[in-house]
């Protein structure tokens, strides 16, 4: 599998026979360049314009918005619910966080997460081997509850999302606290990861290079 980080919360994951998904893109209005990845799937963890801005991606992308467990394309997809707030959705609404399953990977996207994870969502999401988590604060879980739902889901490597860079105005937080809380590395905005491969990543990982313009 190729993770690539397009900047915000928008990753895509190429897997063998060239099956892409993208992840939360966002407008233009955001910072970062558009995402034009192809994409034969598209996951909306919730209809904000800094997450689903589908018609910028290439391709004509089945468009995923809920958590009903399906397979597509030799992958297997599903959602567990929660919330965009920490105050059961009332503020900001609800929030799916996708699981991917292909290549013998699991890869868990966490949305816009914005409360810890009780026991049953914590083993929803099956012990996933990529976290994609928010960091950021304002919106999401900020980085002190990001790190203590990295220790409670126990992924093999979590990977920081949704945080202020160079690109991204955001009135979020940047990664500098995540690094040194999470004793993270700085690592490319893309990865070619296998099963074999997987223990060469750290426990915790930052995409900091930003997307070209």
């Amino acid at each position: 599998m190729r993770l690539k980080w397009h900047g915000h919360s928008c990753f895509s994951m190429t897997f063998e026979g060239g099956v892409a998904v993208v992840t939360d893109p966002f407008d233009r209005t955001v910072g970062y360049p558009l995402c034009r990845a192809r994409a034969d799937i598209a996951l909306v963890s919730h209809d904000h314009f800094d997450h689903n801005h589908v018609q910028s991606l290439s391709g004509t992308p089945e468009v995923i918005r809920d958590g009903a467990p399906r397979e597509i394309l030799g992958l297997r997809i599903r959602g567990v619910d929660s919330f965009h707030d920490a105050e059961g959705g009332a503020r900001r609404g609800k929030n799916v966080m996708f699981v991917v399953e292909g290549d013998g990977l699991r890869v868990a996207h966490l949305g816009d997460l914005g409360h810890p994870l009780d026991e049953k969502q914590i083993e929803a999401l099956g012990a996933p081997d990529i976290l994609l988590v928010p960091i950021g604060g304002t919106y999401t879980i900020a980085t002190p509850e990001a790190v203590a739902l990295i220790r409670a889901v126990k992924p093999h490597t979590a990977i920081a999302m949704h945080f202020k860079t160079v690109l991204c105005g955001f009135a979020v937080t940047d990664e500098r606290e995540f690094v040194r809380l999470a004793r993270a590395k700085y690592l490319p905005n893309a990865l070619e990861i296998t099963r074999e491969t997987l223990n060469e990543l750290p426990a915790a990982g930052v995409m900091l290079c930003p997307p070209a313009r």
